[in-house]
């Protein structure tokens, strides 16, 4: 008998990681632990990511996204250092931004295990130049139960895409060129 295939293995192993990962992030829809309803430390529901205070790597300012969403269009990023598909999205954003100046992009990283330093470093590295800002947990749970755990996941490449406050979509997952994220910008 033969035992199981590596895609078999593969996509066990992939399937926990998610799960996992849902776990930590929490839904939102917590339960006290005796079925009755929300758990009072479940803060999810009671924090919008859209008004959490985010302050740049470079440490010049602090900024809500619904103050910037006020201003015109916002795309927000979540992502990684580590990951090569952001690293190549966000060469992509320095084409974007030299054709659309007036277009607000923010980078949050979403990995716990980074800090200001190093995606400071990072940004700084490969001359981006836009707002770049390191999550606080309560931000990244809100933002995964309002669109979704993928946004955790740096490699998909999340996007949002404000036209004000209240008015927010979530792109397509994966790379987007420049005439792709200049469509989603006049659409608002």
């Amino acid at each position: 008998m033969n035992g199981p295939t590596r895609r078999a293995v593969l996509s066990s192993v992939g399937a926990s990681a998610v799960a996992s990962l849902a776990g930590c992030l929490g839904t939102g829809g917590g339960n006290d632990g005796d079925g009755n309803g929300p758990d009072e430390n479940d803060d999810a529901g009671q924090v919008d990511w859209r008004d959490v205070s985010l302050s740049t790597v470079r440490g010049d300012e602090s900024f809500t996204i619904a103050d910037l969403a006020d201003g015109g269009v916002v795309f927000v990023e979540t992502f990684a250092v580590w990951c090569s598909n952001c690293l190549r999205q966000q060469k992509t954003m320095i084409d974007f931004h030299e054709a659309n100046p007036d277009v607000t992009t923010v980078a949050v990283d979403i990995d716990q295990n980074e800090d200001a330093k190093k995606v400071r470093d990072h940004a700084n590295e490969h001359g981006f130049d836009w707002r770049y800002a390191v999550a606080p947990p309560e931000w990244t749970r809100s933002v995964t139960s309002e669109f979704g755990t993928s946004m955790a996941n740096a490699p998909s490449v999340p996007m949002l895409r404000a036209c004000g406050p209240d008015d927010v979509t979530r792109l397509k997952d994966g790379q987007k060129s420049v005439a792709f994220l200049e469509s989603a910008a006049s659409e608002c």
